[in-house]
């Protein structure tokens, strides 16, 4: 199917495609020689779906590479690391927030 095509079944965007396929991550089933189009079978939508939803989570890409090749066990490991760290810096962040506010959390309503 054309790129087109498996974009909108993806729910990635074409270029968005592309950029996947550079470094291998989703490279096209097949790339016509002459027009450079690219084209996808059915069966590659699992994976581009998978991407997308990591990408939605904020997975750097080298990550998205390595929970994508591992199995479904270290694929888990890899996303709770993930999680973690998102959960521990968002704390962080909340944290520096709440010291460097003028009122402290005692005094402050919606703090």
């Amino acid at each position: 199917m054309p790129i087109g095509v498996f974009a909108q079944r993806s729910g990635l965007t074409s270029s968005a495609l592309r950029f996947y396929a550079d470094p291998g991550l989703l490279p096209p089933a097949d790339v016509d020689p002459v027009t450079g189009y690219r084209y996808y079978v059915a069966a590659q939508l699992e994976r581009a779906t998978t991407l997308r939803q990591l990408r939605e989570i904020a997975v750097p890409i080298a990550a998205v590479d390595a929970v994508l090749a591992a199995g479904v066990d270290e694929a888990a490991r890899l996303l709770d690391e993930h999680v973690a760290k998102i959960e521990g810096d968002a704390a962080a962040a909340g944290r520096r927030r709440r010291s460097s506010s003028p009122r402290s959390a005692a005094t402050c309503p919606v703090c």
